[in-house]
């Protein structure tokens, strides 16, 4: 992971009870977050939703769990939620048992994408071949071939999958199930 921006451990109610590493960079005082529910310092309401929900997936599975936001600074960031067990000799307790903790970091930016290959990336996502693309937006086959070929260069990707997965952890498309 690029840029760790903490390490925080929540309870059962999705609340914050313990910071176990704050880089320097972190934007807002983690002292002040201590027993409020995850998202509430986010100005969008529909991403709190959002992580809260991948939060009480990973209760209810007991399986790792991964979401990608944007921050309320506008940073993107993506936190891993992971159930852990409770042991009476560890720092970390509240009133509740601690069940998750996530390691949340920053993302690299988007590559300089222009709006026409951002288009196209989106497109993509939808599953549309060049030539459905080419359709869509009036242009050649070639035309749409050219651009997969400068948009797997910027990303450093070499493929589909690969367009696929960096539109989906950058926010540029949504869930895709």
């Amino acid at each position: 992971m690029q840029n760790i921006h903490y390490v925080s451990a929540f309870d059962r109610k999705a609340r914050f009870v313990s910071f176990f590493q704050c880089s320097a960079s972190l934007q807002y005082d983690p002292a002040k977050m201590l027993g409020c529910p995850i998202g509430e310092h986010l100005n969008n309401e529909a991403e709190a939703r959002r992580i809260r929900a991948v939060f009480s997936e990973c209760l209810f599975t007991g399986e790792p769990q991964t979401c990608t936001w944007r921050g309320e600074y506008g940073e993107l960031l993506r936190a891993r939620f992971e159930t852990v067990e409770q042991h009476s000799d560890r720092m970390m307790h509240s009133d509740d048992e601690v069940v998750a903790i996530a390691i949340t970091c920053r993302l690299p930016e988007p590559a300089d994408l222009s709006d026409r290959e951002t288009e196209i990336v989106k497109l993509i996502c939808r599953d549309m071949s060049c030539g459905e693309i080419a359709a869509e937006l009036g242009v050649k086959s070639s035309t749409i071939e050219t651009h997969r070929q400068n948009i797997r260069q910027k990303l450093g990707v070499k493929g589909t999958a690969g367009i696929v997965l960096f539109a989906v952890q950058h926010g540029l498309v949504g869930s895709m199930l």
